[in-house]
């Protein structure tokens, strides 16, 4: 059997990031990594958008930045300055191709293709078998997703899916200098529904329709929202769709085991997409980041949470809020943009405010329907157990 220092078991977003990370550690310590995928990732199947004040590893494959954003619905309309944030852009081709350069031009990296079958550990190693064959490491990092059982009688479940094309019409239609957040112009008959718009030039752009709900949409129902909004809030009616991206993200407010034994889980799998928005990129990049750390400070890759658990209650209760559809999505953004600064918000959303900006932020919001939200989704857990 052989053996590595530690496998990484995915080759996306998460594990890509933290070997990515690795490089100056292996080089220091000598220690070998296989990364394993089952695929060969390659292609532009993605887009990962973020917000953070200073650059980190990944500033060479952002494609577009922004400074200004803008921000819709019936009732509301900021232009929003980020100052010293910036709206960021990174397409998974430019990712995948960098991260595949730069790994295999190290020595204590080994990538494979294959079929992870399974991950197990015992005592003081981990073992993952790729197409019948078995190695084993030190540590095993997976983002791997697992099958977990739903308790709908103590937790929320949505899905955040989602459509996007990139278009390019005959003339001149987008701000390129400012990106749209959140446009809540569209039918919110399915569930809390936005589109967001990344010009890339004047011409260009990536219009993505989001619905937050328990199911998915019709095929058809992407495609008439995309064609509504690109038609009657763009005024645009000559374009061509250049590039087409389909996309789920679970949003949930069930607890994650972070870890077991000696395999540590990383992105979704480790519970790393933010529950109340589907934001992951900061949040793989802030875990992985914490990982090399803690192994260039012990050795070992166990670390403390990446933010404060009250955060998850904070998700936990606009999850349930926007299940039993007191309020509507809409209506929660609108109150938080019109009341709240723009940097506050996106300091709030990356879970890295103090305890008192943060109830500067709830006096600002519908008060008595988050009470009841944090009341009835207590009372559903005291139940439940």
């Amino acid at each position: 059997m052989k053996h590595f220092d530690y496998i990484i078991a995915g080759g996306g977003c998460a594990g890509r990031s933290l070997a990515l990370r690795m490089l100056p550690y292996l080089k220091t310590s000598n220690k070998q990594v296989l990364l394993v995928d089952k695929t060969r990732k390659i292609e532009n199947d993605r887009t990962w958008c973020f917000w953070e004040k200073q650059q980190d590893v990944f500033e060479p494959v952002v494609f577009r930045k922004w400074s200004h954003l803008s921000f819709v619905s019936a009732a509301e309309h900021q232009e929003l300055d980020i100052h010293p944030y910036q709206y960021k852009m990174i397409r998974g081709a430019d990712f995948y191709a960098y991260t595949g350069e730069q790994l295999s031009e190290s020595s204590h990296i080994s990538m494979i293709q294959g079929n992870v079958e399974s991950i197990s550990t015992e005592e003081e190693k981990g073992y993952v078998t790729i197409d019948g064959t078995q190695f084993s490491a030190d540590y095993v990092f997976s983002s791997i997703p697992r099958i977990r059982k739903k308790k709908p009688d103590r937790y929320q479940y949505l899905l955040q899916h989602f459509e996007g094309w990139t278009i390019e019409s005959k003339s001149p239609v987008f701000d390129e200098e400012r990106a749209t957040l959140m446009d809540f112009n569209t039918t919110q008959h399915a569930g809390t529904s936005f589109v967001y718009v990344l010009p890339l030039s004047s011409t260009l752009a990536l219009v993505e329709y989001t619905v937050f709900s328990e199911n998915e949409l019709p095929d058809a129902a992407y495609t008439t929202a995309l064609k509504q909004y690109i038609r009657e809030q763009l005024h645009c009616e000559d374009y061509d769709i250049k590039e087409r991206e389909k996309g789920i993200i679970p949003m949930s407010d069930h607890p994650i085991n972070p870890g077991e034994g000696r395999i540590i889980y990383l992105g979704t799998a480790g519970g790393f997409t933010k529950g109340s928005t589907g934001y992951t990129f900061r949040f793989i990049q802030k875990h992985t980041a914490a990982i090399v750390s803690q192994l260039l400070k012990s050795g070992h890759p166990y670390i403390s949470a990446v933010s404060p658990k009250r955060f998850e209650t904070y998700d936990a209760t606009l999850l349930h809020l926007l299940s039993s559809k007191r309020l509507s999505g809409e209506e929660i953004f609108s109150t938080l943009f019109k009341k709240n600064s723009s940097r506050q918000i996106l300091k709030f959303l990356d879970n890295e405010t103090s305890l008192m900006e943060e109830i500067r932020i709830f006096k600002t919001l519908q008060k008595k329907e988050f009470a009841i939200a944090l009341w009835n989704r207590s009372l559903k857990l005291i139940k439940a157990n």
